[in-house]
């Protein structure tokens, strides 16, 4: 995945700020879960919310088979990442959270709204995401999220393996 030389130095900044050691290289093996809730559901694009559980439901047998401890969460709600103290301790401390310190509560119809400065914070917020999540091992999320199905597109062309964690019950594929 290439970045120009700027967006890849701010990128890697900010994971080396929030990751010890400080690079996605070192956390590996690790999957991404994408947790979108907001305006895909009051959209009527996705049908429901999902809980963190039912991502975890759906990956935690290969995950624990693979040996993968570290988990990255991103998602708009800062409510996943009480979920995911609830849901850990129930695993006995079995899976790492890795996450950034970012803008929550950020949906695209409020992205155009905001001023130029503040849209720009976001959007690098948004490509160290997609940078994170495009290096995973494991991707979990919607396939209704079109940040899912790019973040999927991504990981194809980097000659990782797709498989589909999403606890939607249909699988749209546009031609």
């Amino acid at each position: 995945m290439r970045y120009n030389s700027e967006t890849l130095t701010h990128v890697q900044r900010i994971v080396a700020r929030y990751f010890n050691p400080p690079s996605v290289d070192l956390h590996r093996p690790y999957i991404a879960v994408f947790v979108r809730r907001s305006d895909k559901v009051t959209g009527r694009e996705m049908s429901q919310s999902y809980s963190l559980q039912q991502y975890f439901d759906l990956f935690d047998a290969d995950a624990r088979q693979a040996k993968i401890t570290n988990v990255y969460i991103n998602s708009e709600d800062q409510k996943v990442f009480s979920e995911f103290d609830q849901i850990n301790k129930n695993k006995t401390g079995y899976y790492k959270l890795l996450s950034i310190d970012v803008t929550r509560d950020v949906t695209f119809r409020s992205l155009l709204g905001m001023p130029v400065k503040q849209h720009s914070k976001i959007i690098l917020e948004f490509l160290t995401d997609l940078y994170i999540e495009a290096n995973a091992d494991l991707h979990a999320g919607t396939l209704t999220s079109n940040w899912c199905r790019m973040v999927d597109e991504i990981r194809f062309v980097l000659g990782k393996i797709i498989t589909f964690y999403t606890p939607e019950k249909r699988y749209i594929i546009d031609v």
